[in-house]
């Protein structure tokens, strides 16, 4: 939960044969049914979380376009390296970046958007479809059905632990803390979302292929990572978190190499034909014949040189960059984790010392399972 109120668990079975007093019923594993909706934190963290992704991959992409820019203005177009800064200005400024970037800013709200609405209606006041209850009583039966003590605990199909405590100060309390912790913890994740997501769109060189093959990659991580599971307690290991990034990145890299490397022998082509029309198209208007103007085209293994090594040049940067990027998101992601798991191991420390007070406060029935 993501607010300090306690909720209230009350009756949702057909059968109410069993009072404790008249102020109170006693609740077997049917009762799943809550006061108010929870405002649970994991739709929360994972479409909020989406949202600082692509927003912080919008904003490295605008940062590096605009450093390239001014850097190839700097440089000029003079030698290997103005060359290939002259080609990324172009692509930084060209449409497809800034359709890339125009969508990036559309998506990005709309995910947190989700993330507001799914917060508050993840949970309904009923939680009877799916969710159990786990410790309940083995031997006490009644309306058909176990006991619900002390010790129980209601496991959400959301991934939530909705735990009783008899003792309303407690519960205020409990409450309290946990939603401290929870929301410390969505802070946490939103900006290593954000930071991750900036280092992804800059490392792109706000290269249209490179920008969205990244970006696709990059979301398809997100939800591949982003389980249930992993947003309900950061569990995966540290030795899991480093391969999974070493096989994200292997990939990366090797569909941008090659796409790269397929786009760079294109754009080579492209544009060593376009020079030898314009050659041909003077020479012709000066008096010579096709023949003669061709002779002066022909494709040179000097030129093919020049042009492949600009290409090969270019890739080694982009190759570079992804490389370096995907470094410093893996030591980014481990220190955050670190965090957020001191976060959640606060909460059920906190859990752990709440429920034995609120055992002692003697409230309740006791049953002996002998």
């Amino acid at each position: 939960m993501t607010v300090s109120k306690p909720q209230n668990l009350g009756l949702s079975r057909s059968l109410k044969t069993v009072h404790g007093k008249k102020t109170s019923i006693w609740l077997n594993i049917d009762d799943k049914k809550i006061s108010v909706s929870f405002v649970c934190k994991s739709p929360a963290k994972f479409w909020s979380g989406l949202g600082s992704m692509l927003m912080g991959v919008a904003i490295g992409i605008l940062v590096v376009a605009a450093a390239v820019v001014v850097v190839a203005a700097v440089v000029g177009t003079g030698g290997a390296a103005g060359v290939i800064l002259a080609g990324m200005a172009a692509a930084a400024t060209s449409t497809a970046t800034g359709v890339i970037v125009a969508g990036l800013a559309i998506a990005a709200p709309v995910a947190a958007l989700i993330g507001v609405y799914k917060q508050s209606h993840a949970c309904d006041c009923s939680l009877d479809k799916g969710s159990k209850w786990i410790n309940m009583h083995n031997k006490v039966n009644f309306d058909q059905n176990k006991a619900i003590v002390q010790k129980s605990y209601l496991k959400c199909t959301n991934g939530g632990l909705i735990q009783p405590f008899l003792n309303s100060a407690i519960a205020q309390l409990a409450a309290t803390k946990f939603a401290a912790n929870n929301n410390d913890e969505l802070i946490e994740h939103y900006k290593q979302q954000g930071i991750t997501g900036f280092i992804s769109g800059f490392t792109g060189l706000a290269d249209p292929l490179g920008t969205s093959i990244g970006v696709g990659f990059s979301t398809y991580e997100y939800f591949e990572g982003n389980d249930t599971e992993t947003l309900a307690n950061e569990s995966g290991s540290e030795e899991d978190d480093y391969k999974t990034d070493v096989k994200n990145t292997s990939r990366d890299n090797a569909v941008g190499t090659v796409a790269g490397a397929g786009k760079g022998s294109l754009d080579v082509v492209e544009t060593m034909t376009q020079q030898n029309r314009t050659i041909i198209r003077e020479l012709m208007d000066q008096g010579a014949t096709y023949e003669q103007a061709d002779r002066f085209t022909a494709f040179g293994e000097s030129t093919f040189k020049g042009e492949f090594k600009n290409m090969g040049i270019g890739l080694g940067v982009g190759l570079g960059f992804g490389l370096a990027g995907s470094v410093a998101n893996h030591y980014i992601n481990k220190s955050f984790k670190e965090n957020k798991k001191k976060l959640i191991d606060e909460v059920n420390a906190s859990l752990k010392t709440l429920r034995e007070q609120d055992r002692q406060t003697g409230l309740g029935v006791s049953a002996s399972q002998k």
